[in-house]
């Protein structure tokens, strides 16, 4: 290990606080905060992992693979909803996995994807809005309804079933956390979807053009092996609905709870691309990622011992006030040049980000144009989960501009 002369060193300290508590989990902006003040890493003794928790040491931890590896971490356990292809790989592995994605994400295929969203996104809004302001429920009425369409779609998937993708990925993002009675009901109620899922990445399900049969040709050519190109269509599947919906619905909250920053953004749609990811570092869809420590290191001061199992908390570094300045306030035109770590960072940034970025920017500006006020019209509800955060119940009143 070698420290610079200068730098202390001192051993993480020690914390009881429980992140996966019922308690924990429907403050966790207020907890994750509180453990973030403590220090840049804390140890948790109830799991025994190290959490990172402030934002300039988790984006250092995510540049150096080679000593925060991704091979393991807290809770990791084999699992029907996380297959290890890309979550669970270092290099060289993962750049072949990586390699696949992107070039199925490549700027060909998010062109044709941004013109379908688009057509979607506004025949959506333009049929909710036809008589009216209209009180909708922001999760179920418009996230939901627009993302499982149009992934679904791009995918090839059958209309028939598509709502086992909801339940898939709040499984998902409830795998890597400690045996409790929220995760035993949370993968029971995804285990209906599992047959739904691997019946549907198989390869004679893929239709000629889209994602998956165009993972399958990646394996044909030699690029990826078979199982692998399964695998990947998998982990899209797993990642790509359940977070995404949670944070349009976020999202919205966002602004019906800041309205100055709603007509803000109206008055110059330019801001449509920087107040989403204004709402993404505000409400980051995924809490936590995880890593394990190769060698014995130090960061930010505080020695991690080699084999320490790591939590890198995203959602508590998107407000760390050592790097955004109001951390607790929205604002749509805030400088995004300091960044967001709701993606990941370094090689293991959300393969998907391209896509979710794209479908959540076109939504925004088909709303930008059609939709004068938002208004919450009741209670907001945060979904319960141990990874993903979001809302799952957002009523609001969305009134249409004077036309």
């Amino acid at each position: 290990m070698s420290v610079p002369s200068t730098q202390e060193v001192i051993e993480a300290p020690v914390s009881d606080y429980d992140a996966f508590s019922l308690e924990s989990l429907h403050d966790v902006h207020g907890h994750d905060g509180a453990q973030r003040e403590i220090a840049p890493v804390v140890y948790m003794e109830k799991y025994d992992y190290y959490a990172i928790t402030r934002f300039a040491e988790i984006q250092k931890a995510l540049r150096d693979w080679r000593t925060f590896s991704s091979t393991d971490r807290p809770f990791y356990a084999p699992s029907p909803f996380r297959p290890r292809t890309l979550i669970l790989e270092d290099p060289p592995e993962h750049t072949a996995s990586k390699g696949a994605v992107m070039r199925v994400f490549d700027e060909g295929n998010l062109k044709k994807m941004g013109e379908y969203f688009k057509a979607e996104a506004e025949r959506l809004l333009d049929q909710m809005l036809a008589d009216g302001p209209a009180d909708i429920d922001a999760f179920d009425d418009l996230s939901v309804k627009y993302i499982l369409k149009v992934f679904p779609d791009v995918l090839g998937l059958p209309e028939e079933g598509r709502e086992l993708l909801l339940k898939f990925g709040d499984a998902v993002f409830n795998v890597f956390g400690p045996p409790s009675e929220l995760q035993k009901q949370k993968l029971e109620s995804g285990a209906v979807a599992i047959d739904w899922v691997e019946e549907n990445t198989a390869r004679e399900r893929q239709s000629e053009g889209g994602i998956g049969w165009q993972l399958y040709q990646m394996a044909d050519e030699g690029k990826v092996s078979e199982h692998t190109a399964q695998q990947i269509l998998k982990s899209i599947f797993a990642a790509g609905f359940d977070t995404t919906t949670a944070s349009i619905a976020s999202m919205v909250r966002a602004f019906a709870d800041n309205p100055a920053e709603w007509q803000k953004l109206r008055e110059n749609p330019s801001l449509v691309d920087n107040a989403w990811e204004e709402a993404i570092r505000f409400y980051p869809a995924s809490r936590y990622g995880g890593r394990v420590a190769i060698k014995e290191t130090v960061l930010g001061g505080v020695r991690i011992p080699e084999g320490a199992k790591i939590l890198t908390m995203w959602l508590g570094s998107g407000r760390d006030p050592r790097q955004f300045e109001n951390p607790n306030e929205f604002h749509v035109d805030r400088d995004m040049a300091r960044g967001h770590l709701s993606f990941g960072f370094g090689i293991h940034t959300c393969a998907g980000n391209v896509v979710a970025r794209l479908e959540a920017t076109t939504l925004l500006r088909a709303m930008v144009e059609r939709i004068e006020k938002i208004e919450l019209v009741g209670e907001p509800r945060q979904t319960v989960n141990y990874q993903a955060f979001g809302h799952d119940s957002v009523p609001v009143r969305l009134t249409p501009v004077a036309r």
